[in-house]
């Protein structure tokens, strides 16, 4: 065979193969032209709503899109589209599909109707298995819609459509839910209190004395999680009455004496994030936690205050406190981030040996999970 017949059959091998290694590939036409070859290929559209200030959608653009994994399943199932909701044809398609939160992962079929979504950043794992519930007729939101409004109860469809209206965010989902915790004896099993979790903890929603009837099986089972998001959704209804911080920790407190502390902690925190007050803020962080009570917090929570401290606090009372945060949170589940958070908080004490040897075990925690540990090594070099 001659080189004239192998070089274009060795180029189209290697688009091939790099074909089959890529992320996924997005379309480049309009809307219109979209909605064309998903019926033209008998395809639903994958569509990514995103803004360009987005946490969560840069993240999925520079972790999940590119995945092989992720590529190879939504490029053969899908015709992806990416569009910014706040320029072009976006502004239509927000309005459309009533986007409010971002990302928002819309599948749409041809004709434009939409027939499932999901809300914000997932991994790989997480993002595939959206896609494949978007083609599931058992799992797909359109499919789940129709069937419980023609009426049908069947125990499995209502768990499978609370799921999906969980996980779009729906409103939808307190109507379902209240039919389902009717027909349950138990609301403090494992799957009830995730259900009582998803569709009751709004104030505003009608399950919401279900909740506060269950509220001591959901902080054992759930704890700080539970608590903080409880003072969230009461902090947003207090703050629509108008309420004062002070009201609304007399009001929260009323409601939940037994946890009056821990939620009064976080209504102050809330209120002095959304006033923009850095005093209040710190004041609030330094007066409760406190070695009495930090073992209330999860080890997340314990690594998120004590890396504002780092960034934001000077005195050594202060860090001395926060140090004594990073050691819980590392002690509850040692990771790469709480580690790599201690190991700065040495440093900036003036404690170059503890800051080391510390990040020394971050930069080998993060590199066994896969993680940039760019940022610890530089702790090294100083």
């Amino acid at each position: 065979m001659s080189i004239q017949r192998i070089l274009p059959l060795l180029i189209c091998m290697l688009l091939i193969q790099t074909g089959f290694s890529q992320g996924m590939v997005f379309e480049t036409g309009n809307w219109d032209s979209i909605l064309k070859k998903a019926k033209k290929e008998k395809k639903l559209i994958y569509l990514d709503a995103y803004t360009t200030w987005c946490g969560p959608c840069k993240m999925m653009k520079k972790n999940i899109f590119p995945d092989e994994a992720v590529g190879k399943f939504y490029n053969q199932h899908f015709v992806n589209a990416q569009i910014d909701m706040e320029k072009g044809e976006g502004l239509k398609l927000a309005k459309q599909y009533n986007v409010n939160a971002y990302p928002s992962h819309f599948f749409i079929n041809g004709n434009g109707e939409m027939v499932h979504m999901g809300l914000g950043y997932m991994d790989v794992a997480g993002f595939i298995e959206l896609g494949k519930s978007a083609n599931d007729p058992d799992k797909q939101y359109a499919t789940l819609k129709k069937k419980y409004e023609s009426g049908s109860r069947e125990p499995q469809l209502m768990t499978n459509y609370m799921e999906v209206l969980k996980n779009m965010g729906s409103p939808e989902g307190d109507a379902v839910a209240t039919e389902y915790f009717k027909t349950q004896k138990d609301l403090t099993t494992p799957d009830n209190i995730n259900w009582l979790a998803a569709f009751a903890i709004n104030p505003a929603s009608p399950n919401h004395h279900f909740l506060l009837e269950n509220k001591e099986a959901l902080t054992k089972v759930m704890g700080s999680d539970f608590l903080n998001e409880l003072a969230y959704y009461y902090f947003v209804a207090n703050v629509k009455k108008g309420l004062d911080v002070d009201s609304a920790i007399k009001e929260i407190s009323a409601i939940y004496p037994e946890k009056a502390g821990m939620l009064s902690f976080y209504t102050k925190l809330y209120f002095s994030r959304k006033s923009k007050d850095t005093q209040a803020y710190q004041n609030a962080l330094f007066q409760y936690l406190t070695p009495e009570n930090i073992e209330q917090f999860s080890s997340q929570e314990l690594n998120s205050y004590a890396w504002y401290a780092y960034e934001n606090v000077e005195g050594s009372a202060l860090l001395r406190q926060a140090i004594g945060w990073a050691l819980a949170s590392v002690d509850k589940k040692s990771e790469y981030a709480n580690n790599d958070t201690l190991a700065w908080l040495y440093f900036k004490m003036g404690d170059k040996e503890n800051a080391l040897n510390i990040a020394r075990k971050a930069i080998e925690l993060g590199k066994a999970s896969g993680e940039d540990t760019s940022s610890t090594e530089e702790l090294l070099k100083k």
